[in-house]
Parts: structure tokens; C-alpha cells; sequence
């Protein structure tokens, strides 16, 4: 006999998920905390977490079909190779399985931008809920045009992204003429959806490893409440960036699983509706 685990029990193959999981463990252009080990111990901290939700008394990870697909294999150093090698690999998921709800585990900020930009041609447009304490719609960061701060910035210029943004109490005199594309009323989220959660968006005192931390942030309950809500809608796809864990079993990587929870279960209770 075989003692052995996998890291989730639960797996199905890319062909029949509902959610597929992706790690792209890129911080080339952080200037805060390295990132890079985000996924790993995100992966970690979600295997450990209870399936079984009190409040629906529910289980996602049992009524929803899910695959891990692993890690993006990035290039140090080289962000148009390594976002080459994302866009491969998001055209590769769709092409497989265009059900699938892709969710990529971060990583810098910067992964959102090449995923985004290719769901919104798949789905012929995309609504951007972004959770973040910064705006990250700098026009460039000393001399680099893309950076964990200006991913953003390209995303409010597609003409096939509306970009919403909450959470955010510090940006740059730079980033002021852009603000004013941006929406920030909840209730006019519509259409296709894909929800990014940079972590720093929660306040320093419950998520204190992460890239670039900012004081005077969300609770954890605002925050859920929140990605609940979203992931309630028709939600494509979604990213948690900017897990600066250094170590197995932090604060900022166990709410990040809770944050996956959370999502799991607001798009369990969509997926049953559309059922009845």
C-alpha cells in the first residue's frame, strides 16, 4: 500500500474543474518585500483549511470540481518572456476548459495585467474589481512601463476593461488623471467579472507580510464581505497578489486561503442558482 498525500485530496483534471488553481511566483519589479514565495505558501495554507463552512454549512472544495495546475514556470530577470509564458498558459486553460474559473495566486501585481488583458478578448470585454491600498496606475516606475505599480494604468486604457477600484488610500500626484476613469460604486459591477486582491489592501496589523504594507486598511471581515459579494457575480476569474510569506503558517497567507474560501463559496451559491 501507498502512504502518500498530494498536496489536495480533491483534485480533478483541467478538462472537468470548475476552478483551476495557478501559482506565478514573479517579483521582478517589486520594490517592497520579496514575493515570489506567495504561491507556495498561499498552497499551503489553504490545504489546511477547513473545507466545511459553518455559516452554509457547505463544503466548496467537495461541490466544486477543482485542479491545481501548479506554478507558471517565470524567468528571473525577464517580465516579456515570463508574461509570454503567462499568456500561453491562460490561452492553454481557456482552450481546454472554457468553464474553468482560473484563480492565480501571486506573486507581484504585475501577473494581473497579461490575464486580464486576455479574458477580456475571450469574453469580449471584463469588469476589474481591484482590492488594493495603492492604485497602481503609475504611467511608468523609473523608467520601466510595466511594474507592480502600472499594471493598472495599462488596464484602465483598454477599451475592453472597466476598471473599478476600492480599498485605496495612498497613490502618486502621477496617478490623479486616470483616477477620475476609474469607478468605485459596488452596486454598478456588471457583466463578466475578474476580482484581483492585493493583500496590503487588509490593514498591517492582520496582514503584515506582504510587498508593500499600507496603514489604515480593511478588516478581514470588510474584505470578505466584500470578495463574497463579487464572487456572487459572474465571476471569470480572480488573482491573490503580494503574499510576502517567508515562512509556513503567517497570518497574511492564512487569510489569503480564507480569501480563496470565500470566493469558492460565493461562486458555489451563483453556480446553484443558475442550476434551479
Amino acid at each position: 500500500m501507498l502512504y502518500l498525500r498530494k498536496t489536495f485530496s480533491y483534485e480533478y483534471p483541467l478538462e472537468e474543474a470548475r476552478v483551476s488553481l495557478v501559482g506565478v511566483p514573479w517579483d521582478g519589479t517589486e520594490t517592497g518585500m520579496p514575493v515570489r514565495f506567495g504561491p507556495l505558501f498561499i498552497r499551503e495554507a489553504i490545504r489546511n483549511v477547513p473545507g466545511f463552512d459553518i455559516t452554509t454549512k457547505t463544503n466548496p472544495f467537495e461541490s466544486l470540481r477543482f485542479a491545481d495546475l501548479g506554478d507558471v514556470e517565470v524567468v528571473p530577470g525577464d517580465w516579456k518572456r515570463t508574461r509570454e509564458m503567462i499568456e500561453d498558459t491562460v490561452k492553454h486553460i481557456l482552450k481546454t476548459n472554457p468553464e474553468t474559473v482560473p484563480v492565480f495566486l501571486g506573486g507581484e501585481h504585475l501577473i494581473t495585467l497579461p490575464v486580464v488583458e486576455l479574458l477580456a478578448e475571450f469574453h469580449k470585454g471584463l469588469t476589474v474589481v481591484h482590492l488594493d491600498a495603492h492604485r497602481d496606475l503609475m504611467p511608468e516606475w523609473m523608467g520601466n512601463r510595466y511594474s507592480h505599480i502600472t499594471w493598472a494604468h495599462h488596464a484602465v486604457s483598454n477599451s475592453f476593461i472597466r476598471l473599478f477600484q476600492f480599498g485605496a488610500r495612498s497613490w502618486n500626484k502621477e496617478e490623479e488623471p486616470l483616477i477620475k476613469k476609474v469607478k468605485d460604486r459596488l452596486e454598478e459591477v456588471e457583466g463578466k467579472v475578474y476580482l484581483t486582491v492585493d493583500l496590503d489592501v487588509l490593514d498591517p496589523s492582520y496582514a503584515p507580510e506582504v510587498g508593500t504594507p499600507e496603514p489604515g486598511g480593511m478588516s478581514p471581515e470588510e474584505l470578505l464581505r466584500i470578495v463574497r459579494r463579487v464572487s456572487n457575480m459572474d465571476i471569470v476569474g480572480m488573482d491573490i497578489v503580494e503574499c510576502a510569506s517567508q515562512r509556513v503558517g503567517t497570518q497574511t497567507a492564512l487569510l489569503a486561503a480564507r480569501i480563496f474560501k470565500e470566493m469558492l463559496l460565493g461562486f458555489a451559491e451563483n453556480k446553484g442558482r443558475k442550476q434551479l
